[in-house]
């Protein structure tokens, strides 16, 4: 968190000095945005992949899973309670946390610095898991396995937190129930030639580009990162914290430029 203090305000100083504020927003246009939130979800499958298959069965991202774990975990002895509920409090954590740093994001912003910030954050977070990984020889003992899975839980809900500010509809980068659900229920809307439906066929439709996009990206991450624990397990950490970095390095530039 220091780190992070010393690099928020270095950036605050260097854009007043321009006169442009923290929180303005960025001059990114629609479909960028929208790139880098594909590759955002394409981080948030592979973490997830990461901490499922290396760091004791529980999500990172999805908390609908944990929950799940937690209470089956109740009255059956043989389910592991520890890894799902460090998870999910860890996931708690980063996400009030992702939400205080970006809580003056504008209402209709493509973007915010402090958006950028908060990804670097989660990035460096990330980075250190995966030198911790590695220096275990992806087998941590269960202490630091725990340790490394709340950790690894913070960075995402970090990006939650972050990205829920921006107000995205129907698009969720670190867990696809809302997006699966709210696709499922447009495509419907849209056969079944529901008045609004048709009226908004255009607005729709890129939506569904959108949506479809993140879902995809989450999926083939996934998969790349099971690929990753067959053939190259000092991978697996790496893949979602170059995503990550990829986004916050690409739009704080961006915004220098601007």
């Amino acid at each position: 968190m220091r780190l992070y203090a010393q690099m928020y305000g270095y950036v605050k100083r260097r854009y007043k000095k321009d006169g442009i504020q923290l929180h303005r927003r960025l001059h990114l246009r629609t479909a960028q945005r929208d790139a880098l939130l594909v590759i955002l979800a394409a981080a948030s499958g592979s973490a997830d992949a990461w901490s499922f298959f290396g760091l004791g069965h529980a999500f990172v991202a999805n908390m609908t899973g944990n929950t799940v774990l937690i209470g089956i975990s109740v009255f059956h002895i043989a389910f592991d309670m520890a890894h799902p509920l460090v998870a999910l409090g860890g996931y708690v954590l980063g996400t009030a946390a992702g939400t205080v740093l970006n809580r003056r994001v504008h209402a209709g912003a493509i973007w915010a610095q402090s958006v950028s910030l908060t990804l670097l954050l989660e990035a460096l977070f990330l980075a250190l898991a995966e030198s911790v990984w590695v220096a275990a020889h992806h087998h941590p003992g269960h202490g630091l396995e725990l340790a490394l899975l709340g950790w690894i839980a913070i960075a995402i809900g970090l990006q939650s937190g972050s990205m829920l500010q921006l107000r995205i509809p129907g698009v969720v980068t670190t867990y696809i129930t809302g997006t699966w659900t709210v696709l499922t229920s447009g495509i419907t809307l849209l056969v079944s030639r529901q008045a609004r439906a048709v009226r908004d066929r255009t607005k729709l439709e890129e939506s569904f580009e959108l949506q479809g996009a993140v879902l995809a990206a989450y999926f083939f991450a996934a998969a790349l990162s099971g690929w990753a624990f067959r053939s190259a397990a000092d991978l697996v950490g790496a893949i979602p914290t170059l995503a990550v970095l990829l986004v916050a390095v690409y739009t704080i530039f961006h915004h220098a430029g601007a």
